[in-house]
């Protein structure tokens, strides 16, 4: 029975619905002008930063957005190099403003008694420490 019913709704649903209406002339200018302002007013700013001294690295990122132009840097070092890029983006589109890198030596060094600290400004801030308890888990030092 309960098939049944199951199958007769699906049928009536099916029956009942009706192909999407089209959008009008004027409604899609109206969209697209909705779109347009949106676009030219949009404003949003964030950053977030990795400070990892158990595994040696720092990732780094802000960017902010005022209307059609983002503006945002990002920047790592991981034992090996340090790198931080400066961007822009709007009407001409993506483009790097600055890109700086350097050699800073032959690896990260692990340190089990270090943190790695977090922080953005969407999540707040805190700090990680090793779990000791589970090694298997948890990078080794490469140097060992």
């Amino acid at each position: 029975m309960f098939k049944f019913v199951l199958i007769a709704s699906l049928l009536v649903a099916l029956c009942m619905a009706a192909p999407p209406r089209e959008e009008s002339d004027a409604e899609r200018q109206e969209r697209e002008e909705y779109e347009k302002y949106q676009n030219e007013n949009a404003q949003y700013s964030f950053n977030s930063k990795v400070d990892d001294k158990i595994n040696d690295g720092q990732i780094t990122r802000t960017e902010e957005r005022d209307g059609g132009t983002v503006r945002g840097s990002y920047s790592y070092f991981d034992g090996f190099v340090k790198r931080r890029v400066e961007y822009v983006a709007d009407k001409d589109g993506y483009r790097v403003i600055k890109d700086e890198m350097e050699d800073i030596g032959d690896g990260p060094r692990f340190n089990p008694e270090g943190t790695a600290d977090v922080e953005g400004s969407l999540i707040g801030k805190y700090s990680i420490k090793l779990d000791k308890d589970d090694d298997e888990k948890h990078y080794k030092d490469i140097h060992a």
